[in-house]
């Protein structure tokens, strides 16, 4: 798998779901009017788009006087880099570390833990 250069931002995130909807090329009249409840401006997503390009999440392919763009990573892709660089970052890939953020400095229940458990052994 390719690795991207950078994160998203939250924005740049909501039009790669849009995109990623599509499962193939996309149009950014496509884009814009998948993210219309938005109020975005077309430039705004035409922005996006560009962004989401110069930072190697999307090719683009020139269609007529029209581009077309297609995403390098598949969604799961993505969250799985997200995370392992959020589990290296923060945590200093530590899983340990990791799970006792997640539950607050709490004890597990039994049931978290059986669930953790079962999740493991299938790994």
């Amino acid at each position: 798998m390719l690795k991207p250069a950078q994160k998203m931002s939250e924005s740049e995130m909501e039009v790669m779901r849009a995109i990623w909807a599509f499962e193939g090329p996309v149009t950014s009249a496509q884009v814009q009017e998948s993210l219309s409840g938005r109020g975005w401006k077309p430039t705004t997503v035409l922005t996006f788009l560009s962004r989401l390009t110069e930072k190697g999440f999307l090719r683009t392919e020139k269609q007529g006087k029209s581009n077309r763009y297609i995403p390098l990573f598949s969604e799961e892709e993505y969250k799985k880099w997200e995370t392992q660089t959020f589990l290296k970052e923060v945590h200093g890939g530590s899983l340990q570390s990791f799970f006792a953020a997640l539950s607050g400095g709490e004890k597990l229940s039994g049931s978290d833990i059986e669930e953790l458990k079962q999740w493991l052994l299938k790994q």
